[in-house]
């Protein structure tokens, strides 16, 4: 297999020790981060079950969803339509239209 070579000589990708050790940190801080957000989750829900807490919250919660809805549906619309098939498509479209744009405006 011909893989290119970084300057140490070792195979590019290849992190050894290092990339273990990330690999590692990243799945701790990961379940980390997913046991904070369970127990903001849980103290949330204990907080709307008395009966001050959805006045309380009503609003953000309203707001938050609204938010969270709308990219959903955005992200849905992109995969219903194809946008992530060819990520470097509308790339190439915008700067076909560009020179179109110039041939039309400037006779280029």
């Amino acid at each position: 297999m011909n893989q290119p070579q970084s300057k140490q000589g070792t195979v590019r990708g290849d992190g050894g020790p290092f990339r273990v050790f990330m690999a590692r940190v990243f799945i701790v801080v990961a379940a980390l981060a997913g046991l904070g957000f369970v127990y903001k989750l849980w103290e949330f829900f204990e907080d709307l079950s008395n009966s001050e807490g959805l006045r309380f919250a009503g609003a953000h919660l309203l707001s938050y969803l609204l938010v969270a809805g709308g990219y959903l549906a955005l992200l849905g619309y992109c995969f219903m339509t194809g946008q992530f098939s060819s990520i470097e498509q509308p790339k190439h479209d915008l700067l076909q239209k560009e020179i179109e744009r110039d041939h039309a405006e400037f006779g280029i």
